[in-house]
């Protein structure tokens, strides 16, 4: 287990919590004008940071989504709470709102992340 990568995990986990929470995107918003074939930037920017955080949780942590897949079932159910929970709370912030799409993308990055790690190749020993 890797100290620094587990810090780096910490600060991008309280990262996305901060960015559920803080007043950044009302309705109003330039994120949530854009469109991209059809799909708000918003969603697009929601699925692609959570991406990372699968990452940052193999880096940390060192478990093998090959060799341990329950471990990594677990991370990957851990990252989906996440993913969820900092939606749910912008239902209870009046400054924010809660978006089903946002919520669905959250849950793309974090299975995409997963697919990402589990198709990587393993590093070569020796």
């Amino acid at each position: 287990m890797n100290t620094k990568y587990k810090k780096i995990t910490l600060f991008y986990t309280v990262l996305l919590v901060l960015l559920a929470v803080l007043p950044i995107n009302s309705g109003d918003s330039a994120l949530n004008n854009n469109y991209i074939l059809s799909f708000r930037l918003d969603y697009l920017l929601h699925f692609a940071v959570f991406i990372p955080w699968v990452v940052l949780v193999w880096l940390a942590t060192g478990v093998s989504f090959r060799s341990e897949p329950l471990k990594a079932f677990g991370w990957i159910a851990a990252g989906i709470v996440l993913a969820v929970l900092t939606e749910a709370v912008q239902y209870l912030l009046t400054y924010r709102s809660f978006n089903i799409n946002d919520l669905v993308a959250n849950i793309i990055g974090i299975i995409l992340g997963a697919v990402v790690m589990l198709l990587r190749r393993p590093a070569k020993r020796g």
